[in-house]
């Protein structure tokens, strides 16, 4: 665990050893090969589509809108309570208990080799997939993990402490309120655990992500952006946008 300290106000302050630092030019690297495996796999149209979001997360200003949950506060949340009968939901802990045609889909969607080397990453980090289908079919995955994040980041983590992160809602299956419901129901899990805190983070960029996410149970925590220099990383600091519409009345419950 790092001894990072958040410091607000525009205020920057180091959080990563220099091991530690992230590898940007792999980062990119991986990036270009998914998207053409994606037009292998999609074609050129649906391709395009891909580029433009990837170019807009390329040059934005890598700002990422984060969310706290108190889990030790909260009790079931309505819309576990309410559970739609068509959804399931698997815990997953190794890339054994993940069924043959659902890993199909899965690496599928991208790059499978890619695939392969994150999940078994996390798997080996003590990380936990949720999959989450409907009407038995994979609709989407989240993942979990308890202790820390999955890498370094803004602020250091409890023991007791879970990181949500990467969550994916395959394209049939988005607009019907899954991600959110998935979301849900894994805060509802580790509240009945016992757990003290659910922290996750979304892109700012990524409108569709934020307004789904505004359908849980998280509250704000601010909008920060991390810079590498000489090898260390930097926290910054800002003010997160005013919401609007719907967004308003969920600011403080967003994910």
């Amino acid at each position: 665990m790092h001894d990072a300290r958040v410091m607000r106000g525009g205020h920057k302050r180091n959080c990563e050893t220099a091991e530690q630092r992230p590898q940007l030019g792999m980062a990119l690297t991986d990036s270009i090969s998914r998207l053409i495996n994606y037009y292998q796999r999609h074609g050129l149209e649906a391709t395009l589509q891909r580029a433009r979001v990837f170019l807009r997360r390329l040059f934005s200003s890598h700002r990422l809108v984060l969310y706290y949950y108190d889990l030790s506060k909260n009790g079931s949340i309505a819309s576990v309570r309410n559970w739609p009968d068509h959804l399931t939901v698997a815990r997953i802990t190794s890339q054994e208990e993940i069924d043959q045609e659902d890993w199909q889909k899965i690496a599928n969607f991208w790059n499978p080799e890619l695939s392969h080397r994150n999940f078994s990453e996390r798997f080996r980090k003590g990380a936990t997939v949720w999959l989450i289908r409907s009407e038995g079919k994979l609709a989407g995955y989240g993942w979990t993990l308890t202790g820390r994040p999955i890498k370094p980041h803004f602020f250091p983590f409890a023991a007791n402490d879970v990181h949500l992160f990467d969550f994916l809602i395959f394209p049939e299956c988005r607009g019907r309120g899954i991600n959110p419901l998935l979301v849900t129901y894994i805060l509802d899990q580790l509240a009945a655990e016992r757990r003290t805190r659910a922290y996750i983070e979304a892109a700012e960029w990524n409108h569709s992500q934020l307004t789904s996410l505004s359908k849980t149970g998280f509250h704000l925590l601010g909008v920060a952006r991390k810079a590498s220099l000489f090898g260390r990383t930097f926290v910054e600091w800002g003010r997160p946008k005013e919401p609007s519409g719907s967004e308003s009345a969920q600011v403080s419950g967003k994910s």
